[in-house]
């Protein structure tokens, strides 16, 4: 790998949700040293040195940024990574945001109580480390419940329980999807999943955008597609926006971008489900919520990390949001063989963002059982939800994927 003179920045986690970081850093002229736990990363493309490292290994981390003497360290997206990060910028005393913002970011049970203490409306909850305090949680709580590692990713370990029966099946899916080996059981709340977005500025934090979600029915709770801006009243997308930034100010996050899930019931009600100091994944914050602001959160992100931010945003009254985007998740046929797929044509359309799958021509599709093995992820463009439906129905109809018979 050649060697650069040019001031070096550790980038942690560099798979392809973080791509678009990784290229405004080498855009800004910095040299990226990189790493992610899979050879391939694509990320690793874009890299001047990368190893291939554990996102929460802290002690390889440390050496890595101390033997390139780093001048500043970067990750989105990944909590996992996020945590690491904190705690190798506070070893070699650079910016970032603190460990206690890392640990709510990483902890749903902490993260909880913190917003229990600042007066967040959420589920009833309760810490689960065994089948028998699973149990005690359940009957106290009644059917529905929602089971989930208080550290894992994305929907991995997640599971609506809807009797007796699933309880334990559910436990030893959860158990083995946590880190700390620890779960949380909440009661189930019926209503649409909404997703706000945020960011920490210089002069404080500002939620920027809000998205309504629809799941695919059954336990495990998948995201099928998310539309930019929610599909509610003005208003209510106002209240969403305002409760997020309560929940910021509740965990004190005062760094970088914040992600926060939330349930709308049917009757206006605002629970929270969970909120991290980190960016959304699957393009969300490096490519989505910038340009629905039009506003490069991915150099400001950067300047963070170097102490050099100095970007002041403005209270506006009005929406941030700017267009509308959808972000859709479309399935290919299970168990058959790809062919082919007509990638470029697709790709070529002015209303596409970005499209990926994670299959290639002589691969088998299999069946989707977490938000990881998806088949695809979209996102299309719209001057406004109606435009945005209309692109996306135009390129389900030129999208042809060929599978072997």
């Amino acid at each position: 790998m050649a060697i650069s003179n040019k001031e070096k920045i550790l980038v942690i986690g560099s798979g392809w949700e973080q791509y678009e970081l990784l290229k405004t850093i080498k855009q800004m002229g910095y040299s990226i040293i990189a790493t992610h736990p899979n050879l391939n990363a694509e990320g690793f493309n874009l890299a001047d040195s990368f190893y291939v490292k554990d996102s929460r290994d802290i002690k390889s981390h440390i050496e890595i940024a101390q033997s390139h003497q780093v001048v500043g360290i970067v990750t989105d997206n990944c909590d996992y990574s996020f945590y690491t990060a904190s705690v190798v910028a506070s070893k070699l005393k650079l910016p970032f945001a603190d460990m206690q913002s890392a640990i709510y970011s990483n902890d749903k049970f902490l993260q909880r109580q913190a917003c229990e203490k600042g007066g967040i409306k959420q589920p009833e909850f309760y810490q689960v480390k065994s089948l028998k305090e699973l149990e005690t949680a359940v009957n106290r709580l009644d059917f529905p419940v929602i089971l989930k590692p208080v550290d894992s990713r994305g929907t991995f370990g997640i599971t609506i329980i809807q009797n007796k029966e699933d309880v334990e099946k559910a436990f030893f899916d959860a158990i083995d999807n946590s880190p700390s080996h620890t779960l949380i059981c909440e009661k189930f709340i019926q209503g649409t999943l909404v997703t706000v977005d945020g960011f920490c500025f210089k002069n404080g934090h500002q939620a920027l955008t809000v998205a309504s979600r629809k799941f695919e029915p059954g336990p495990k709770p998948i995201t099928k597609e998310i539309i930019y801006p929610a599909l509610f009243s003005e208003e209510t997308n106002k209240r969403l926006l305002a409760n997020h930034a309560k929940v910021v100010q509740a965990l004190n996050y005062a760094w970088g971008h914040t992600h926060g899930e939330y349930l709308l019931t049917h009757d206006n009600e605002i629970y929270l489900v969970e909120c991290a100091n980190r960016g959304g994944g699957v393009y969300t914050s490096s490519v989505l919520v910038p340009l629905l602001t039009e506003i490069n959160l991915n150099e400001i992100l950067v300047n963070q990390s170097l102490g050099k931010d100095t970007y002041e945003v403005s209270t506006l009254e009005n929406s941030y949001m700017k267009k509308s985007v959808i972000l859709t998740f479309l399935d290919f046929n299970v168990g058959h063989v790809i062919k082919s797929i007509n990638m470029k044509e697709v790709l070529d359309q002015p209303f596409t963002i970005r499209f990926r799958t994670i299959y290639s021509e002589n691969d088998m599709v299999e069946s989707i059982e977490n938000c990881a093995s998806r088949h695809s992820m979209l996102a299309i463009s719209g001057k406004d939800s109606e435009d945005a439906q209309n692109n996306l129905h135009q390129f389900k109809e030129l999208l042809q994927v060929q599978y072997y018979k």
